[in-house]
């Protein structure tokens, strides 16, 4: 009962001293919907980007020749495809245990020159099975599949961004495109993605036979068969290529063998070390505002100092005026958590229509024990000034 009372105290003072309330609640809520759009935004481009890689083979492991120095760049000798990945190699990495399917690649960049269009582009060469491990997405046409890889042909498959630049509005599909000295027919294009939007893809057996002139693979990417294992089964398959390749030595390595889960992981630590960096700027400017609220209620106290005499004359006690001021500053609080929480979903719906922005229960529920903790503590100094205040003295108060 007695709470309620002072609740009911504090809504009449806030709705009487409504601008000195409006002004008490505003760097609350500018903090509160500072902290939760920017976390928002960083919630949402992290989302997006794992999203992006775990389509692209959650499932998969990567091995490419040479080995990392102490900077963590990959070395090798005999450039881009030296003489360690054949055909030999690939079948004996189909036959470990807990490999799902394997895909062979080949690298480079050539001229590509379509009328008055030239650029240096990125060449893959690839296998039929290149599409299905990776999840890739057609715009148009049709992606490089086994037939064009058996029968040698010079098919092409564009980046969407690669695409645009050369042809424009024109319908890339059957059209012929010249790469290196040779010309090639435009079989399909990619919907817009950030990894392959500047690529093109030949079939393997194009590339390694009438532009690189190799029999060696630059890497392959291995589909495990069980994806929640796929640590374990990149420790097996390490192992057991050390055993083909008869590496006796620990500190040799011939080859590196990375997985997408690791880079998954790497951007969610990442991930995580960025949202502690915002909520510590979040948490310096709820201080700042904190401090505002708490010099406001100290004005309040000043403003009402003939009130509380009157209370204290009536018998109210030190108690009952400490609840009273800290009572209607954590309402203060609250209600400017709420309003930032609704300028907050308002400001994130309309970002998200441009791009992916999401609000997690995590930093709503957050915030809000941030705003009742400043609401508590930048509340207790003003409220306990106006509780040791004598009566007497209060009833003088100009």
């Amino acid at each position: 009962m007695i709470i309620k009372e002072h609740i009911t105290g504090a809504l009449s003072s806030i709705a009487s001293n409504k601008l000195r309330a409006g002004l008490s609640m505003l760097g609350i809520v500018i903090g509160v919907f500072s902290i939760i759009v920017m976390l928002a935004i960083g919630e949402g481009t992290t989302s997006k980007i794992v999203s992006q890689l775990s389509s692209m083979g959650a499932d998969l492991i990567t091995v490419t020749p040479g080995s990392r120095n102490q900077s963590n760049v990959r070395w090798s000798s005999g450039g881009s495809s030296p003489n360690l990945i054949d055909d030999q190699f690939l079948e004996f990495v189909r036959g470990i245990q807990g490999v799902k399917d394997i895909s062979p690649t080949v690298s480079t960049s050539k001229q590509l020159i379509y009328k008055t269009y030239n650029t240096n582009a990125q060449i893959l060469g690839v296998s039929g099975t290149y599409q299905a491990l990776k999840n890739i997405a057609l715009q148009n046409g049709r992606f490089i599949d086994e037939a064009d890889v058996k029968k040698v042909n010079d098919s092409i498959v564009l980046g969407a961004t690669l695409a645009t630049s050369a042809f424009g509005a024109e319908d890339p599909i059957g059209k012929e495109i010249k790469l290196q000295n040779s010309i090639f027919t435009v079989i399909g294009v990619l919907t817009d993605n950030s990894q392959t939007n500047n690529r093109v893809f030949l079939p393997i057996s194009t590339v390694m036979l009438k532009i690189l002139g190799t029999h060696y693979y630059s890497s392959v990417d291995i589909q495990v068969t069980d994806a929640s294992q796929i640590a374990n089964t990149k420790s097996f398959i390490t192992t057991e290529l050390n055993r083909y390749l008869k590496v006796t030595d620990a500190s040799v390595e011939k080859f590196t063998i990375n997985s997408l889960s690791e880079v998954v992981s790497s951007l969610e630590s990442v991930s995580a070390t960025m949202s502690m960096f915002l909520w510590g700027i979040a948490a310096i400017s709820l201080l700042v505002w904190g401090i505002g609220v708490m010099n406001i209620m100290l004005v309040s106290v000043t403003e009402r100092t003939k009130e509380i005499g009157i209370r204290k004359a009536i018998w109210a006690t030190t108690q009952d005026i400490l609840m009273q001021f800290l009572v209607e500053s954590i309402i203060i609080s609250i209600f400017a958590w709420l309003i930032g929480i609704g300028w907050s979903f308002l400001i994130v719906y309309l970002i998200s229509q441009f791009m992916t922005a999401i609000i997690t229960s995590n930093s709503v529920i957050i915030a809000f024990v941030s705003v009742a903790c400043i609401g508590v503590f930048f509340g207790i100094l003003p409220a306990s000034k106006a509780s040791k205040l004598r009566p007497i003295d209060a009833l003088r108060h100009e």
